[in-house]
This record gives C-alpha cells, structure tokens and sequence, in this order.
C-alpha cells in the first residue's frame, strides 16, 4: 500500500524551478519588412539615379575621351619586315602611326575593329614612325589577327596628352 501512495505524488505534482522556455512556442526568423513601399522606391531610385547624375556631370566637366585629338596619322600598308634571321626581309601586313606631334606619346594602345588590341610600352617619340605587324594584334584571349582573313574597318589610337588627358585618334577604312 504504501508503494502505490508514492508513486501517485511524484507524477502530479510540477517541480517549481523546471524550465519555462521549453514550453514556449519557437521565435519566428523570417525576415519582416523594414521600409514602407515608398522608402524602399526612394532607396532603389537613389541608388539607380545618383550614379548617373555623377557620371553625367562628369563627362560635361571633363568631356569625351574623343574630343581630345591624339596628333597622329594612321596608315595600313605592305611593307618589308626584317626576318627572324635578320639576313632577309619578307613583305608583311603592318599598321604604321606616326607621331605628328611636337611632344613624345606615351602610353599607347591601338586596336584594330575594336577587338583586337596591342600596346606599346615605349612612348612614341616626336618624328617617330612606328611600324607593326598586324599579326601581333590579339584579342583579350590570346588570338591573334590573321591578315587578310577580315578587312580592317577601323583602327583606334589612344595615347597620354600632355596635359594628362587621353587623346583618341580613330580612323575609319
């Protein structure tokens, strides 16, 4: 008798100190909206608008790259290169700039049809005739120009003014 009195105390009666928060209800994560409609469209035009007002002052306060002249005259030629041997010189496909200006260029990079792409690390003297292949144009991937296989269409020069402007030549074919 006794045995059936305890056992009858320890199941109904709640120990005081037991842990409440097990029995609440889970906290809800999902994100809740934290700007009305009309600050999240104010937000969104700002961010769409501010940029383009800047780069549009921009370019009213410094202009175009293309309304600065680069002084120089492009050509497309045949003309003799040395071999690799140096005895020989062989007839080749080259682009020749030269340099009309009284003050050398540096930082020079020309294309040919805006996709193919070289760079010439020396400035370009004043006077100065450079003569290229156009076998040495590539493109960003590595694939070069194969004379004769597309005709030239246009061939844009860049190169640092003086005044540390960059100076655009583009000449159409």
């Amino acid at each position: 008798m006794s045995d059936s009195s305890t056992n009858s105390n320890a199941t109904t009666v709640p120990e005081p100190d037991s842990n409440q928060a097990v029995h609440e209800p889970p906290r809800s994560i999902a994100p809740t909206p934290q700007l009305s409609t009309r600050g999240l469209f104010i937000a969104l035009a700002t961010v769409c608008f501010v940029p383009l007002f800047g780069l549009s002052i921009y370019a009213v306060i410094f202009g175009k790259a293309s309304e600065h002249e680069l002084p120089v005259e492009i050509l497309i030629d045949r003309r003799p290169l040395m071999t690799v041997e140096g005895n020989s010189q062989l007839m080749d496909d080259v682009v020749v700039v030269t340099n009309e200006a009284d003050f050398e260029i540096p930082n020079i990079t020309m294309n040919l049809n805006g996709q193919y792409f070289l760079y010439q690390d020396k400035p370009l003297a004043v006077g100065e005739t450079l003569v290229l292949r156009q076998a040495a144009f590539a493109t960003k991937s590595s694939q070069f120009w194969v004379p004769g296989r597309y005709p030239i269409t246009e061939i844009t020069v860049t190169g640092k003014l003086p005044t540390g402007a960059r100076g655009v030549k583009e000449v159409q074919f």
